[in-house]
């Protein structure tokens, strides 16, 4: 019995954040905090960095010093001429393999 109402889709419902379906249980990913690991592709790719943090539910990482971006900052009392700072972006999991120190 397929119902097309609203109230039908509810266990469909799309996270805010990453917009796929939420899940309750996190997911398990290869590589976890402190890991050390090498990126397999992109314009970093045979780059080696230690993971900072892991997005489980986005299936992403940060790595230390990989996949740098800027972020501009708008003016503020607490910095009235703006800036700009650079930090590590988050990349997807699949794109590093662990490897042993």
């Amino acid at each position: 019995m397929a119902h097309t109402g609203k109230g039908q889709r509810r266990y469909q419902r799309k996270s805010k954040i990453s917009g796929e379906p939420e899940t309750k249980h996190l997911i398990k990913m290869h590589v976890k905090k402190d890991d050390l690991v090498e990126i397999l592709s992109g314009d970093e790719k045979g780059k080696r960095g230690k993971v900072l943090r892991s997005i489980p539910n986005k299936r992403m990482v940060v790595i230390q010093g990989i996949n740098k971006k800027w972020k501009h900052l708008r003016r503020s009392q607490e910095n009235p001429q703006g800036g700009r700072l650079e930090r590590e972006a988050p990349m997807h999991a699949s794109k590093v393999r662990r490897v042993e120190a």
